[in-house]
């Protein structure tokens, strides 16, 4: 049986559906919890290194809800990491 190798290209795929989760009400932000928490287990068996943003943006979502100030910088954040990898 062939095993799926999860990479750098996997992540990117992962987080860019994360993205567009609606994060606006607890049912949606459980939900994001649920795919974050599969995406950090996928990213730690592989032993993928990756910028301390990314388990921040993933950890956070409860606080982006809350700041639109936190939710534009850490997006923005996000997407520039994206686009440079």
């Amino acid at each position: 049986m062939a095993t799926l190798e999860y990479d750098i290209a996997s992540l990117k795929r992962d987080l860019t559906n994360l993205f567009r989760l609606p994060i606006g009400d607890r049912l949606a932000l459980n939900q994001f919890y649920v795919e974050a928490q599969t995406v950090m287990r996928r990213v730690h068996d592989a032993k993928l290194q990756v910028p301390s943003l990314v388990s921040e943006w993933l950890a956070q979502a409860d606080l982006r809800a809350k700041d639109p100030l936190l939710a534009t910088t850490q997006n923005a954040a996000l997407v520039a990491w994206l686009q440079s990898v």
